[in-house]
């Protein structure tokens, strides 16, 4: 058996053998091409040129991505490269019972995104098995915006061992309560034996340098659950010390690896009337530049749409704002003008929180 502690849970029915790593994506677009580097694959016409009409992106073979929404629910997309037919499963919820599935068939737009059956949401697949799109929300008319991989981190074999994913990260994400949405902001560690920590500032959206003493601070730890291939998470008394026993359950995480790279998706499933989503980036500095390119967008609203960032700007269907980086601290940017806010940007993904409580609470992107 394989006792190696950095073994990841591979989630696809098949091998992703065809799987493209590239970070030009599906569509040719301007700008660098930033640093995940990888081959772009796909199919090619008879003198050996990528046909533009296929995504490179798509998976070999039928895949399944792990991941959740912003309602705090756990979620697998099943997804078959041949026909495009996909299955949303839910598999951890307050708002639905586990088991309950969605199922349509993507039809191209462009590159790799896809429209769907999740009320108007846009499906597209990324550079290095990640997956945005939506679902259908448990009520009304509108979806709520998810995110999975195809790769996740898992710790089955040496439960006790979070080594390869312990680090210190700034956190982007929102918090519904009842039927309102609160972006949320802040700092978070995940340490070696797979406790947690969450802070988070009186200024600047929340977010903070990371400080084991912070005062507005959650905590808690992380157990494998093999049958839902995600971890469990518990809430501790945050006023006591790191603790790997006892607590409240309060949701769960996926912890994505994209290229090697951890991307950890909590959902927060606190009580019926608190559920979010929490996505964390390391809090490291980010270089100008390194984000640039072109992304698909689904905002906690339910609404589709797309973003260039280039260098210091950043543009989306609002207009453009001019980026200052590791602003308030390392890894995080700050978006003035509009939209203003702030962006936290891990592997070709991308959180957006506004400064003024306008518009979407949480808007995530996926470079294309």
């Amino acid at each position: 058996m394989d006792k190696n502690p950095l073994r990841t849970r591979l989630l696809p029915i098949a091998a992703l053998a065809g799987l493209c790593l590239g970070l030009h994506g599906c569509i040719e677009r301007d700008g660098p091409a930033g640093s995940d580097g990888g081959s772009t694959g796909g199919e090619t016409t008879g003198g050996g040129t990528p046909d533009p009409g296929v995504c490179a992106a798509l998976p070999a073979a039928a895949t399944t991505y792990k991941g959740g929404d912003a309602l705090g629910e756990e979620l697998s997309v099943a997804l078959d490269p041949a026909t495009l037919a996909y299955t949303i499963t839910v598999d951890a919820s307050l708002q639905r019972s586990a088991g309950t599935q969605r199922s349509g068939t993507l039809v191209a737009v462009d590159g790799c995104t896809y429209e769907s059956a999740e009320n108007g949401a846009r499906f597209t697949i990324g550079a290095g098995g990640v997956l945005l799109g939506g679902i259908a929300a448990p009520q009304g008319t509108a979806a709520t915006p998810l995110l999975a991989f195809a790769t996740s981190f898992s710790n089955a074999d040496t439960p006790t061992v979070f080594n390869p994913v312990a680090a210190i990260y700034d956190v982007i994400g929102v918090t519904r309560s009842g039927a309102s949405d609160t972006p949320y902001g802040g700092a978070g560690r995940i340490r070696n034996a797979g406790t947690f920590q969450l802070c988070v500032d009186t200024a600047n959206g929340g977010f903070m340098s990371y400080d084991t003493g912070c005062a507005n601070t959650a905590k808690g730890y992380l157990n494998y659950n093999a049958t839902r291939g995600a971890f469990d998470l518990y809430a501790t008394d945050p006023a006591g010390g790191a603790s790997t026993s006892g607590g409240t359950l309060a949701g769960s995480m996926v912890i994505g690896l994209v290229d090697g790279a951890a991307l950890p998706l909590q959902l927060l499933r606190t009580s019926a009337s608190e559920v979010g989503l929490r996505l964390y980036a390391p809090q490291a500095a980010l270089a100008a530049g390194s984000a640039d390119g072109d992304y698909a967008s689904l905002d906690s609203d339910g609404a589709s749409g797309s973003a260039s960032w280039s260098d210091s700007t950043f543009s989306d269907g609002s207009g453009s704002a001019t980026l200052a980086y590791d602003t308030p601290v390392a890894g995080v940017v700050q978006a003035s003008g509009a939209p203003a806010g702030w962006l936290l940007y891990g592997s070709g993904v991308y959180g957006f929180v506004p400064a003024d409580g306008s518009g979407a609470a949480l808007t995530l992107g996926l470079r294309r």
